[in-house]
């Protein structure tokens, strides 16, 4: 048998190995936490890969008729805690697993134990796959009860279907698979199992939506007004992106720098109206917005709203508040374009 910390395999046939050989080799496979009885080994041959899945491990099995015995005192020495998931592809699988009678044909799923007693027999030229999972790793995607020990899901059931169907998938893969493709199918396999065995199943992040990252560089605009370097290359290095991504996020037409301008400025309107900053300078008002160009804030000013700062801190001292909701009337598709930050914050 040859094997790699990922890899095993071994096949024995009448024409490489003698009866003994393979009654020794068959047994060393299976004698981890239990022991085999071949009745005929002159006819036996046995097939056997594995391919380990990070801490989870796959196998098929092929092989003659055999019984397979782990009385108590064997599962007592038995290590380390770990779960069998079983899929009869051909043959059956007939005996006794934790003191409960278990019976299965093709199609069948079998679960169990390592740590359990067993008395079985493959007959019929059985061949199955098997997932072997960790209780540890197991017992963070689902609750493990004893009810689930020997448990025989039929091949009719939707369980014994699904989870036939993961089984196959899994031994589908080549020991070529990368470690993030390994993780990927271990932790998928994980959450299948437990929501096909009505485990509580973790709860997997929300996917987030291009509304969702559109709204979340919104407001973080709208709160960093007062930085003067923010800008495009703030943005992508904030959110992790390209300039190409970004501009194609929020919309390929979008002059990110002038919708950044515009909303300084329509902010700076925003505190002149309020009449809470009275005291403080048109510059100081527009510098605390992130506009630190006094002359170029001005003009800008008056090139977005068609007046001078000046004069409409004049009418607000004239008028007070009572023209703040006909000024604000118009709106804008920029602040259309803002709307629902303050809802979702």
């Amino acid at each position: 048998m040859s094997s790699t910390p990922r890899h095993m395999f071994l096949q024995l046939d009448r024409n490489n190995t003698s009866p003994a050989e393979r009654l020794a080799l068959w047994q060393d496979l299976m004698s981890a936490a239990g022991k085999v009885h071949i009745p005929d080994p002159e006819t036996f041959t046995g097939y056997f890969t594995s391919l380990a899945l990070g801490d989870l491990r796959t196998m098929r099995v092929r092989s003659g008729e055999f019984r397979y015995v782990r009385d108590r005192q064997m599962a007592r020495n038995v290590s380390r805690d770990h779960v069998m998931i079983n899929l009869t592809e051909s043959g059956r699988i007939a005996g006794e697993v934790a003191g409960r009678r278990v019976m299965a044909g093709a199609g069948a799923v079998v679960i169990s134990r390592l740590a359990s007693p067993m008395d079985v027999i493959l007959q019929e030229e059985a061949e199955w796959l098997a997932l072997i999972i960790p209780r540890a790793i197991l017992d963070k995607y689902m609750a493990w009860s004893p009810r689930f020990d020997a448990r025989v899901l039929q091949p009719e059931s939707t369980q014994a279907i699904l989870i036939g169907g993961l089984l196959r998938s899994l031994d589908r893969l080549s020991e070529s698979v990368s470690p993030r493709e390994t993780t990927c199918a271990a932790r998928a396999s994980l959450v299948f199992l437990a929501t096909c065995l009505g485990g509580a199943t973790p709860a997997l992040p929300r996917v987030e939506t291009t509304e969702d990252l559109v709204r979340s560089i919104r407001r973080y605009m709208a709160q960093r007004l007062a930085d003067p370097d923010l800008g495009p290359d703030l943005i992508c290095r904030e959110f992790a992106m390209s300039r190409s991504k970004l501009y194609r996020v929020m919309g390929d037409t979008t002059n990110i720098a002038s919708v950044i301008k515009r909303t300084r400025l329509r902010a700076v309107r925003s505190d002149i109206l309020s009449g809470k900053h009275a005291s403080r300078s048109l510059a100081d008002i527009a510098k605390g917005r992130g506009l630190t160009d006094e002359r170029n804030f001005r003009r800008s000013f008056v090139s977005e709203f068609g007046y001078p700062p000046s004069a409409l801190r004049k009418q607000v001292g004239a008028n007070g508040n009572s023209r703040h909701a006909e000024l604000e009337a118009g709106g804008s598709d920029l602040e259309r374009w803002f709307q629902g930050l303050d809802d979702h914050d």
